[in-house]
């Protein structure tokens, strides 16, 4: 287990330096704020829930919103699985916005998402902790070639029609992250923790637009956990796309607020059993 914990903190040493030194087209600022809760269901179920808040230039302009539910399963103590649907609606931000006719320059177009993932618990080294996060991704993603409509001008529409509205599209995604507290030995309840996290996304299957690879994301934060369920984090992502075009890269430098909250529906369940 040592093993595959050294070999992720090579690989996630190596893409931040490899990131880091990228000269991309598009260099500019976000903001995102999000909530996530596993809900505790049974000692096996339980229910995720997400909702992230995504801003162009430093909050002023919108970027994206996303929805994401799911139902976690647990194997083990140390193994999770988890399945469910996201629903993202993306607007043109940023330099690509700009290239793109002033009459449709406030576009937005919409995603639907299946998702599958299991997570893995690392045996914890002193007081780093580390987990493994692997995520596959069904997409079905409302075209951009043409800009709107009479009666939806804000909108894309799919301008081919033997292959229809969606076009379909599958990623995988590899997350690796490391926490660590810094005001206590252990992680326990009104502790500061350090997170650092590396994920990277590729394009896989038959629809696999001009490149494979599709993004990764550098992570590095300061958190505060009030209780187990509970923890609020405050830290700087560092995001490098290159667009499906195959031309179009972003680096994206953005502020990250982040809330988790759990709830522990598992009593209420037991209690209604009781009566």
């Amino acid at each position: 287990m040592k093993k595959l914990v050294y070999f992720n903190l090579f690989v996630f040493l190596t893409s931040s330096m490899l990131f880091a030194q990228i000269n991309p087209k598009a260099d500019q600022s976000n903001g995102w704020i999000f909530y996530t809760g596993n809900h505790k269901l049974t000692d096996k179920w339980g229910l995720h829930t997400e909702y992230q808040f995504r801003r162009n230039d430093e909050f002023s302009k919108p970027m994206q919103h996303q929805i994401r539910l799911g139902l976690d399963y647990n194997l083990t103590k140390q193994l999770t699985v988890s399945a469910g649907w996201s629903y993202i609606e993306t607007f043109a931000y940023g330099d690509f916005a700009d290239e793109i006719p002033a009459k449709y320059n406030n576009y937005k177009f919409n995603e639907q998402r299946a998702w599958e993932q299991f997570i893995i618990k690392h045996e914890h080294i002193n007081r780093f902790h580390f987990d493994s996060r692997f995520r596959l991704e069904q997409r079905w993603i409302a075209s951009v070639k043409n800009f709107g409509t009479d009666t939806a001008p804000n909108y894309l529409r799919y301008d081919d029609p033997s292959e229809g509205y969606w076009k379909y599209r599958q990623r995988a995604r590899y997350r690796f992250r490391v926490q660590v507290p810094l005001t206590k030995s252990e992680m326990k309840d009104n502790t500061l923790f350090f997170v650092a996290a590396d994920e990277i996304f590729v394009n896989f299957g038959k629809n696999v637009p001009a490149n494979i690879f599709d993004q990764n994301r550098l992570y590095l934060a300061l958190g505060w956990r009030f209780t187990k369920d509970t923890n609020i984090q405050v830290g700087y992502m560092n995001q490098f796309i290159e667009k499906s075009d195959g031309v179009h890269k972003e680096n994206n430098h953005t502020l990250q607020v982040a809330l988790t909250y759990n709830i522990d529906f598992s009593k209420l369940f037991k209690s209604t059993k009781k009566e």
